[in-house]
């Protein structure tokens, strides 16, 4: 193959490989749990699952009351919130209207050529400023964002589940299924 030709099929080739990595299969880990047959290890699940029950009611009733405790932190944290976007927002205005005042002023010496015009009738194509305006923060997102880093949600009681599960006789089955963009025949 000459190089020319080489050096031409370059851009499909790398377009090619771009759109096979958009198009890569997703999968999903799905876990079934298959009982114990015997009267004693279905006894033995049934005490399991109460165990369980009883953990996710304890861990929700610790999560509801973490959240309680940070409730009154939450008004203070939204007004600090508020001055901070307050404080990003003026220096996004700032910034905007330099960047708009550097635009204007280039317009006129756009082009490296010498024109018989002091000005260019055809103004350049606008372009957004290259940073992005601040979001206002809210009440809900503040409190959320709290509890996430206070409190903890997940107590661990599905894998004390599965190994009293496994422990009562039952087996856990582990099996990886594609979900997206999957190969034909999956």
């Amino acid at each position: 193959m000459r190089l020319p030709a080489l050096i031409a099929s370059f851009p499909s080739l790398v377009l090619l490989a771009v759109l096979a990595g958009c198009a890569t299969p997703q999968y999903q880990t799905e876990v079934h749990l298959i009982p114990p047959t015997d009267a004693q290890g279905q006894a033995c699940v049934r005490d399991c699952d109460s165990q369980k029950t009883a953990c996710q009611t304890g861990c929700q009733a610790r999560y509801q009351a973490c959240a309680k405790s940070i409730e009154p932190q939450v008004e203070a944290r939204y007004t600090e919130a508020l001055k901070q976007y307050e404080l990003d927002l003026k220096r996004y205005a700032a910034a905007l209207r330099y960047y708009e005042m550097q635009l204007r002023f280039d317009w006129m010496d756009s082009y490296p050529y010498h024109y018989p015009y002091w000005w260019d009738p055809w103004p350049r194509t606008y372009f957004p400023p290259p940073y992005r305006e601040p979001v206002m923060p809210t009440r809900a997102g503040v409190r959320a964002q709290m509890e996430k880093s206070a409190c903890q949600a997940d107590c661990g009681c599905l894998p004390a589940y599965d190994t009293c599960f496994v422990g009562c006789g039952g087996q856990r089955l582990s099996e990886k299924v594609c979900i997206k963009n999957c190969p034909p025949g999956q």
